[in-house]
């Protein structure tokens, strides 16, 4: 079972972060900012991500990965992992699970990666005592974020390419517990895979501009809306339960 990078995709590509010291506070601001707007910037672009996960003593022993690709031209993305399609253009937000053959559809949601700064005086007014370093070498800049005791998270560092703005790999390392079943935790009594603390790396590659269309954020391709909160799927999904997320559609 793959619950911890799940509940990783249930959130986004991005962590929204702060520092406590003020002369920290501004790099790192500015470290997010240049990323954000990379992204928000970008046109007809797609790359690769790929997910995967291992005990943190073993780091290259990976017991769970997943593999997905991401298109995106500012306002409008497609997201694809594994089985799960999903699209978010102007109108709607489309998500396909093919093993269920199920389309949700809902209001468009923000397609862009999650403003990491809009939150910052809330973190910093909750979250007392994270550490954050910034490094850079031969050009790609490191941010290291370093958690309290008592947290999900121990640290997560961010790599991005600094011509670019783009990100080369995130990695976090987290403790267990709460993410996976107690049977699946290896403990006294209990031969589980997983350890207490584990570590999920994202890595991105591939990335390249101009090799799709606007046909990628069509919803012609998935259904044809017949009236006011009437759907019907395409032929591609003529086998597929169309649901309704919002009652304004």
């Amino acid at each position: 079972m793959r619950k911890i990078i799940l509940c990783m995709l249930t959130g986004c590509l991005l962590i929204q972060v702060s520092a406590t010291a003020a002369d920290s506070t501004g790099a790192v601001k500015q470290f997010m900012q240049r990323v954000q707007q990379a992204y928000r910037s970008a046109s007809y672009l797609s790359f690769h991500v790929h997910y995967r996960y291992a005990n943190q003593n073993q780091p290259e022993n990976y017991i769970d990965t997943m593999s997905g690709e991401v298109a995106m031209d500012k306002n409008r993305m497609r997201y694809l992992i594994e089985d799960i399609e999903t699209v978010t253009n102007d109108k709607y937000t489309i998500q396909v699970i093919k093993d269920q053959k199920l389309i949700y559809l809902s209001m468009p949601r923000p397609a862009q990666l999650p403003d990491p700064v809009a939150m910052l005086d809330t973190v910093l007014a909750r979250l007392d005592g994270i550490r954050t370093q910034i490094t850079r070498d031969k050009g790609i800049a490191t941010l290291q974020i370093n958690f309290p005791p008592g947290q999900t998270y121990k640290n997560i560092t961010m790599s991005v390419n600094e011509a670019t703005g783009y990100f080369q790999k995130i990695v976090y390392e987290l403790y267990t517990e709460g993410f996976v079943e107690k049977d699946q935790l290896k403990q006294p009594g209990n031969n589980g895979s997983y350890q207490a603390e584990g570590r999920i790396e994202i890595l991105f590659t591939g990335y390249r501009q101009g090799q799709f269309t606007d046909k990628l954020f069509s919803e012609d391709q998935y259904f044809t809306r017949l009236g006011q909160g009437t759907y019907e799927p395409s032929e591609k999904y003529k086998d597929y339960q169309l649901f309704l997320a919002s009652p304004k559609l």
